[in-house]
């Protein structure tokens, strides 16, 4: 017989693992993905490559974000040089 009981809590999908002896919860697992396929090393890379596809699209998003920041910079200063220029001349 095995020492643990391993039971799947119905609410929030975790698993408890219980002491047979002094019935007591030694650990609690929780769903590493929403749709657990009940191995969790499959499930700990399919969240691995679920975070790295988000981290990669956060990444992209803040390059064109800098590159739009970048664009308006050099916008506003071709914009005050010119003034610049402008006054010079007067």
């Amino acid at each position: 017989m095995e020492e643990y009981l391993k039971i799947k809590c119905p609410h929030c999908e975790s698993i408890l693992i219980i002491d047979r002896h002094d019935n007591k919860v030694v650990e609690v697992r929780k769903p590493l993905v929403k749709k657990s396929s009940g191995d969790r090393f499959q499930d700990a890379f399919e969240k691995y490559k679920s975070d790295k596809n988000e981290t990669k699209k956060k990444f992209q998003e803040n390059v064109e974000s800098m590159k739009n920041k970048k664009a308006k910079m050099d916008e506003f200063l071709k914009k005050r040089m010119a003034e610049i220029d402008q006054e010079e001349k007067k």
